[in-house]
């Protein structure tokens, strides 16, 4: 559903000599995935990186729309399904984010999805008909949980639901809790873009111009957080000469325009995934108020005339 820029990381940390960094990167959520460890055992640290790998992968299996036996697609297909409390879990808190954004944030988004990458097939802009039915679909409301039961229930026909702006975020999040059992210490999981460090130590996290990428915006100090960055250049395609980003505006059912880009600095990675998503949609300023509305975040959005706009708390990490 979305994402990118997060350029790279650079561990700060003081002498400890007998230490090493261990790390692996796997293909998995449709993306490079990049773990690394401060570890002294390399046996237990690459079981570790193991680990947190097919942590991922399960996540992956549960949610994803690409994969016919997960569970999302399964409640896709039917409309109403049992599913775990996993899946009810993040629902739920797709559908708080839904509510403090406004629907900028919205998991039953997919009918427009489906339909701008049938037009993208087609080559043709799809009619302002064809956007006004696929909205009929889309609002979180109509999301029926059931949770002494674990049964899901879409109350509109037709209506689908995609978890990917906050999925990956939340299999970053469990990647690092698999790490934390292991024992690992300190480390980073970069899914991305969608980056969890942990530990004591400091991490340096450039941001790339997102017009440049020879160009960094800033260099972030972070420390036992996340962070978050969804744009407009990574992931987009042209249609009739039109730029469309793969972020859609759920609300008007056409794609986000008012930002370049948003960073979010959250304690985990599925809030943060969530919040970059809903304040990309909204724009700098109403993107803004609304990572000072959730409180625990800290955000700097580009609008589209490259203009920054930042929280005020945002500065103490640069």
């Amino acid at each position: 559903m979305k994402k990118i820029i997060l350029v790279f990381a650079v561990f700060l940390f003081g002498c400890s000599r007998n230490i090493k960094e261990f790390s692996g990167t796997k293909l998995l959520m449709g993306t490079t995935v990049e773990i690394k460890v401060w570890m002294f055992e390399e046996v237990l640290a690459k079981k570790s990186i193991s680990d947190a790998f097919d942590e991922i992968d399960r996540v992956e299996n549960i949610f994803s729309v690409y994969k016919p036996a997960s569970e999302i697609s399964q409640l896709n297909k039917n409309g109403s399904a049992i599913v775990s409390d996993e899946v009810i879990q993040l629902i739920k808190k797709s559908n708080y984010f839904s509510e403090i954004s406004d629907g900028a944030f919205d998991i039953t988004v997919l009918p427009i999805i489906e339909l701008w990458k049938n037009s993208k097939k087609k080559e043709k802009m799809p009619f302002p008909s064809e956007i006004e039915i696929a909205k009929k679909l889309v609002g979180w409301r109509n999301i029926l949980i059931n949770e002494k039961n674990r049964k899901i229930t879409f109350l509109k026909k037709g209506m689908k639901i995609d978890l990917g702006g906050i999925a990956k975020g939340y299999a970053v999040d469990c990647a690092v809790e698999v790490l934390k059992k292991n024992g690992v210490k300190t480390g980073l999981v970069n899914a991305g873009g969608d980056i969890r460090v942990f530990g004591s130590k400091v991490w340096k996290i450039a941001l790339q111009n997102p017009r440049d990428k020879n160009e960094f915006l800033t260099v972030l100090k972070i420390k036992d957080q996340a962070v978050t960055t969804s744009g407009d250049y990574e992931r987009y395609f042209l249609l009739d000469k039109t730029k469309i980003s793969h972020i859609i505006n759920p609300l008007s059912g056409y794609s986000a325009d008012e930002s370049i880009s948003s960073t979010i600095i959250a304690d985990n990675a599925a809030d943060a995934d969530a919040l970059a998503t809903a304040t990309f949609v909204l724009g700098p300023n109403a993107g803004v108020k609304l990572a000072q509305l959730y409180g625990a975040a800290e955000c700097l959005i580009i609008d589209k005339e490259r203009k920054i706009y930042k929280t005020t708390g945002f500065a103490l990490y640069e």
